[in-house]
């Protein structure tokens, strides 16, 4: 298009006007309001691809952050119930040990028990001892 517009504005193929400067005056100013026009439009063509180049790039970081970010949260996620699960195998070994601690506890009681009453009869019999030895 802008090939188009320069080649019909080339001054070789306009046949100047003889009877006004005027009207030449002015052609030349449109043709120079017509180049200047063309090449902003050029240059915002190329600021326009600049943005979307831009735009595309802000895009594919944002969807890289974004995994990212979905990563992290799966691993977090992950370790959490791994987290969880040794949690759980702790407490059961905390039961498992308070039952057992229990266990010794009871069988200390009844030890002792046992150990009293056995302490009681050895105290019975020496008594029994000294005072049939004593009747002799």
């Amino acid at each position: 298009m802008e090939a188009r517009l320069r080649k019909a504005l080339e001054p070789s193929q306009v046949a100047p006007l003889p009877s006004s400067s005027a009207a030449q005056i002015d052609n030349e100013s449109l043709r120079d309001q017509v180049l200047h026009l063309q090449k902003k439009i050029t240059g915002l063509e190329d600021t326009l691809d600049d943005v979307q180049s831009a735009s595309e790039r802000d895009a594919n970081a944002q969807r890289e952050r974004l995994k990212r970010a979905k990563d992290k949260e799966d691993a977090m996620r992950k370790e959490m119930v791994e987290g969880r699960k040794e949690l759980e195998r702790i407490i059961k070994l905390e039961d498992n040990a308070r039952t057992r601690v229990q266990e010794i506890e009871e069988a200390l009681r009844e030890s002792t028990m046992a150990l009293e009453n056995a302490r009681a009869e050895v105290e019975g019999m020496r008594v029994e001892l000294v005072v049939s030895a004593s009747n002799i």
